[in-house]
């Protein structure tokens, strides 16, 4: 066989395979149309095209307002089909809608409930089968409520800091989270060396962050020294620092937060009047019961689950003028086989006498920032509590969608206003706090966080902290100046526990005595000859004395 016989063979045979394969095509083709006409002749049949509402011209009126006879029994104690539709095309009245529900439950006494059921039975048949359908409408869209707390955002270590350093502002903030997690459960974000960045919400600068990163390689350069150490050194560095410390534009934000609170509970206070539950039926405030459920929940959640189980904080000023401490006054530091964080713990019982001289001038310190040790883990109770946290979370969230699932009477106005405002509301919420947490660390750090892997090495970092001299230290409810306990308060008792870096630091003054300077006393202030302390490398120690107090 010639080449071009072999040519023409080969192309035979290739046209019918196409035409076979075409054939097949056109086949499965025509039995999948036939199989689609024959599913959709089984589907109902529409509204507008069953029979007896035929119409040709579809902007004729299908109904007229006429009254429906007696053999007509689809629209319940209703006069005409244009009262239903009426009902829906109207204007909504809020005052109507809520009297509604008032008159609903407004029975009393041991059969309410009986009573409450039987006006809304009542209530429910006189509805139309428009305004009926509306109202399912609705539920099934307030029933996506529970789930506003993932769109409010997720997890940050800015909202850990601000609950942490202004816990009313935390506290508020959770409010309005929606039931959402604010802060990470993983101790990796909590990462000190990572700068803030405040969900993306807030514009942010890195001049701070890159001055720590500086200053921290120049430790580093200048000698070997071990991590308690070099924290002591960014204590003593920004506790010289006197920049910022101005936070009154943190009260606008903890406003604003008051005001957006109120604004869902405005918006879910009009909802639940007229709004009414078929098993909770004479229960008026059933939205605001919802709220603070997820409110209680949402603030234990918030709190088990930070990573930590040890956290000791700090609350560091500066010692502001010449100031000496009795002798006999406490030394805080490991004793009885105990390390110093257990001795702090056990505390103090011990008022020490504080004097400051007369003739010399004074400052006042405004600001103070916060030193937070945290050792990594959690205890098997904090783990069993995060388990419990979690558990109710999922109860509540289950509890939420059966509600407002099951709300009767609920219009789709009154849904629609109360969704906007309280999901509105939440991400406003959350943009707050984050401007919150900027304008704390606008010009200073107004937190220090360090994570330990150890006990000791919190205790290590404590110890190293009590040996800078010229701090006074608020932690565990003492008063500590230069390493010794000189007074012990509550702190529930403190302003500092609620609002944090707003209240006022320490006032050395208002629990010492002026004196004038004599033989029997001398003096030094925090600016005198020092000498360098063999413990903390670019730290001073005062000069001892032989006198009987210790000169701060």
């Amino acid at each position: 066989m010639s080449t071009s016989e072999q040519l023409t063979s080969k192309a035979s045979f290739g046209s019918v395979i196409c035409s076979d394969a075409l054939y097949r095509i056109r086949r499965l083709n025509n039995g999948a149309k036939n199989l689609t006409v024959f599913a959709c002749s089984l589907l109902p049949v529409a509204a507008a095209q069953a029979a007896g509402i035929q119409n040709s011209n579809p902007n004729t009126v299908l109904f007229t307002p006429t009254a429906v006879g007696p053999e007509s029994t689809w629209v319940p104690d209703s006069g005409t089909i244009q009262d239903d539709i009426d009902r829906v095309t109207g204007w909504f009245f809020m005052s109507a809608w809520n009297e509604r529900g008032n008159l609903i439950r407004q029975a009393s006494g041991p059969n309410s409930t009986a009573y409450c059921l039987g006006n809304l039975s009542l209530a429910l048949h006189q509805l139309g089968t428009l305004n009926g359908a509306e109202y399912n409408g609705a539920a099934g869209a307030l029933s996506l409520l529970p789930t506003a707390g993932a769109l409010v955002g997720s997890p940050t270590k800015e909202l850990w800091v601000v609950y942490k350093l202004m816990p009313l502002a935390g506290v508020l903030s959770m409010f309005l989270s929606l039931g959402g997690t604010m802060v990470p459960t993983q101790a990796g974000a909590y990462d000190p060396k990572v700068s803030f960045t405040y969900g993306g919400m807030i514009a942010t600068t890195s001049l701070i962050a890159e001055k720590r990163r500086q200053e921290e390689l120049e430790d580093a350069r200048t000698s070997l020294i071990s991590p308690a150490e070099m924290f002591a050194r960014r204590v003593q560095r920004r506790a010289e620092d006197d920049r910022g410390g101005i936070y009154r534009n943190v009260w606008i934000g903890i406003a604003i937060q008051a005001v957006l609170i109120a604004t869902i509970l405005i918006a879910l206070w009009f909802g639940q009047m007229g709004g009414v539950i078929t098993w909770w039926c004479d229960v008026y405030a059933w939205m605001w019961f919802w709220y603070f459920l997820v409110v209680i929940v949402s603030i234990v959640e918030n709190f088990v689950g930070v990573p930590f189980t040890n956290n000791w904080t700090l609350r560091i000023s500066k010692v502001p003028h010449t100031i000496q401490i009795s002798r006999d006054a406490p030394k805080v530091q490991a004793r009885d086989g105990k390390d110093v964080l257990d001795a702090i713990k056990s505390g103090f019982n011990a008022t020490s006498l504080v004097k400051l001289s007369s003739q010399e001038p004074y400052t006042k310190r405004n600001s103070c920032f916060y030193v937070v040790i945290s050792q990594e883990g959690v205890s098997a109770a904090h783990a069993t509590f995060r388990v419990l946290s979690k558990a109710s979370n999922v109860a509540v969230f289950a509890f939420g969608t059966t509600l407002f699932a099951s709300a009767t009477l609920m219009s789709v106005s009154v849904v629609l206003m109360i969704l906007s405002l309280v999901l509105s509301a939440g991400v406003w919420g959350r943009v707050t706090a984050m401007w919150i947490a900027s304008q704390m660390n606008k010009l200073s750090d107004p937190v220090l966080h360090t994570v330990v892997r150890e006990r000791l090495d919190a205790a290590a970092h404590m110890e190293e902290i009590l040996k800078v001299p010229g701090l006074i230290i608020e932690t565990g409810g003492h008063i500590i100046i230069n390493g010794y306990s000189i007074k012990r308060r509550n702190p529930w008792l403190s302003a500092a526990t609620y609002i944090g870096l707003l209240a006022a630091p320490y006032d050395i003054a208002k629990s010492a005595v002026f004196t004038q300077p004599d033989s029997a006393m001398r003096e030094s202030r925090s600016d005198a000859p020092m000498v360098k302390s063999p413990r903390l490398r670019q730290g001073y120690e005062f000069m001892d004395s032989s006198n009987d107090d210790h000169i701060v």
